[in-house]
């Protein structure tokens, strides 16, 4: 090489490490959570030197508006804050009644996932308010779908109709202009914004669920963004607007701008109203949540339910819907209920932000731990957990009172465990053996099993009382299930018929059990178009929305559908089947080769199969559903539960089995 192209390469190189130096050095701190009030003015004002726009701006509505910095935080409810929500229930003797709902709710804000928001944007500094909806409808001469007589797109009949001139009309309520306004569904906050985007030449429109979230904290990890849970009683009612002591019972909102404000200058983000925001509503999204702008899932939920998410609590509620975590769904036109605004977010354009964050695990993610079916390790796995068995045809438990549990045997193998075209939990996809025969219940546990050993079920008591024999019946499955019950029936079991390590199935003995072999998405293959033969889910279930449905739901009998090829039913669909493992989403990356059984601690299990309550892809092999132990059912209405389990019969290794 000459001495001018040596010269020349040096210089090119020289000049890419100025260049990227330059881009590094190029735009503001990201301000990543926690960081605390004066951190974030600082924020504030470097980004609005760097992009040269004001840190508060005013629009032609005379709306104020806050510049909010590309930032990082943790999104969700962590484990951490569960734990401390849960023990705050435990010891208030008035809110002990609400655990089981505390404990639904808080998954549908789980888990707690990292979140990038790689450019700046302004976020309303208060809600819309009256005055300022109403240039918007003066102008324009819009009608919302209240005033239209909507309510959920149908024609309200037979009572008053409530709408943003005419709010709450049980009591009369006549609003001032800087109160915020009522009665809007989703389309009509849409319209609002769609109105202000052209009149200014800019883009107005609903934040997405992460931009609020991440405003309503304001560098905070806190579950409010003035504190802990014990700092609610003391300091709630400086900056929010509920129902509760010391404020009182309210029965409408306030002007704006009363309370104190968040570290971002932003008023009223807990309490006052619940504020809409533009994501579809979906319970499973924040397991795939992407971790750089994310925006909702694309489409709306799988039953075309039009449901979007608000934030915040409101006016009539309490602190248990106000932390700048919790999430709400609504039905997207819904008008009449009264507690519900919104705010806007401004769009910077022509504004560059900070390099997305890049996950650190995503290629090993990609790549298969596979020694091979015929290696050297996993001969030396099956050899290790030889057994032999003499009831290769299986078992069958006599229980008493005619209630019978049918186990059949599943041979020791080994296969590759997860999916590469699932959720991220789901891979790597990893050689794992089985290294020793085990039994597994052919059905799921029926409502005959349980109450066999555990008495009467409260549950099952009230449909008989309600004559639902469509859902009452001893071979019906029994879904109101918690691991922590599905414990107790086991040591019930284990008293009635001693010398058995009955037990729910590990992780891996389940997917193993329902593979049969196979490395498709089911065990008949990755069409789910057949699942209907095998499964009862969503597809051919009666229940909400459909002809016949009367309020009750018909709950499957076991072992109708078509087995798979070890003869064990409904391992897809069905009911969702607890496992033994404590749960950990990057478990997969160490998971040992041989007999796996879950990280060693945790606060979550794990659930496998998919429900009748739910759609064909989550009854894919590898689909990996994360609860609380103590939960027995992850929906809010009283008639939809889907929690179950079916057990195995462990065996010990290099021992001979004896009866």
């Amino acid at each position: 090489m000459n001495r001018a192209l040596f010269a020349l390469l040096g210089l090119a190189l020289l000049i890419g490490l100025v260049n990227a130096r330059t881009f590094a050095a190029d735009y503001p701190p990201l301000a990543k959570a926690p960081f605390d009030a004066a951190q974030a003015t600082e924020f504030q004002q470097q980004w609005a030197k760097h992009i040269g726009k004001p840190v508060v701006h005013t629009n032609s509505i005379g709306l104020k508006l806050s510049l909010l910095p590309p930032g990082e935080f943790t999104m969700g409810r962590t484990e951490e804050q569960f734990d401390k929500l849960l023990d705050t229930v435990k010891n208030r003797p008035e809110m002990k009644r609400n655990y089981g709902g505390q404990v639904v709710w808080s998954m549908l804000m789980m888990p707690g996932h990292r979140v990038r928001l790689t450019k700046p944007f302004y976020m309303g500094a208060t809600e819309v308010t009256v005055g300022q909806f109403r240039q918007f409808a003066d102008a324009t001469g819009y009608k919302t779908e209240a005033e239209q007589g909507l309510d959920a797109g149908e024609p309200i009949k037979g009572r008053a109709i409530c709408t943003w001139r005419k709010p709450m009309v049980w009591i009369n309520l006549r609003q001032k202009d800087d109160e915020p306004v009522l009665h809007l569904c989703y389309n009509d906050c849409v319209e609002f914004c769609k109105w202000l985007s052209k009149q200014e030449g800019v883009e107005y429109g609903l934040p997405t669920e992460a931009e609020w979230e991440y405003a309503c904290r304001a560098g905070t990890a806190t579950p409010w963004s003035f504190g802990d849970w014990q700092d609610v009683p003391r300091a709630a009612h400086e900056h929010a607007f509920w129902s509760e002591a010391p404020q009182g019972k309210h029965d409408r909102p306030r002007s704006v701008a009363q309370g104190k404000p968040n570290a971002f200058g932003l008023y009223d983000m807990h309490g006052n109203l619940w504020e809409y925001v533009a994501d579809w509503w979906h319970r499973m999204y924040y397991k795939e949540s992407p971790l750089n702008d994310p925006a909702g899932p694309a489409t709306q939920d799988e039953l075309n339910r039009e449901r979007r998410i608000i934030r915040g609590s409101s006016f009539d509620w309490d602190s248990w819907g106000g932390d700048s975590a919790y999430r709400m769904r609504i039905g997207q036109r819904s008008t009449q209920h009264p507690h519900m605004g919104f705010r806007v977010a401004l769009r910077i354009q022509g504004v560059e932000g900070v390099p997305p964050a890049v996950d650190p695990d995503e290629e090993r993610r990609s790549k298969k731990r596979d020694p091979g079916a015929d290696s050297q390790e996993v001969r030396a796995a099956l050899r290790a957990g030889a057994v032999t068995v003499k009831d290769p045809d299986g078992w069958t438990i006599d229980l008493g009172g005619g209630a019978k549990m049918e186990f059949v045997l599943i041979p020791a193998g080994s296969f590759l465990m997860g999916s590469d075209k699932g959720m991220k939990d789901e891979r790597p996809v990893h050689r794992v053996v089985i290294s020793r025969p085990f039994y597994m219940a052919k059905y799921e546990l029926t409502q005959g099993q349980w109450e066999a050993l555990m008495g009467k079920h409260p549950w099952l008591e009230e449909l008989r009382k309600e004559k639902a024999t469509d859902a009452a019946a001893p071979n019906k499955a029994i879904d109101t299930l918690s691991w922590t019950a599905c414990q107790e029936f086991i040591g019930k079991l284990k008293a009635k018929v001693p010398g058995h390590a009955f037990a729910l199935p590990t992780e891996a003995q389940w997917e193993y059990a329902c593979r049969v072999g196979s490395t498709s998405e089911f065990h008949f293959g990755d069409n789910d178009s057949q699942l209907g033969d095998f499964a009862w889910f969503h597809g051919n279930m009666n229940w909400v929305g459909q002809p016949g449905f009367k309020g009750k739901l018909y709950y499957h009998d076991v072992g109708v559908k078509k087995p798979n090829a070890f003869g064990l039913y409904d391992m897809h669909g069905g009911v969702w089947e607890w496992c033994s493992d404590w749960y950990d989403e990057n478990y997969y990356f160490a998971a040992p080769l041989a007999d796996p059984t879950g990280p060693s601690s945790g606060r979550f299990r794990v659930l496998r199969g998919g429900s009748w309550f739910r759609f064909g892809k989550y009854a894919r092999s590898a689909y990996r559903k994360v609860f609380h132990p103590d939960g027995d059912g992850d929906a809010t209405t009283a008639y939809i539960n889907d929690f179950g389990c079916r057990l195995v019969i462990n065996l010990p290794a290099n021992i001979e089995e004896k009866k």
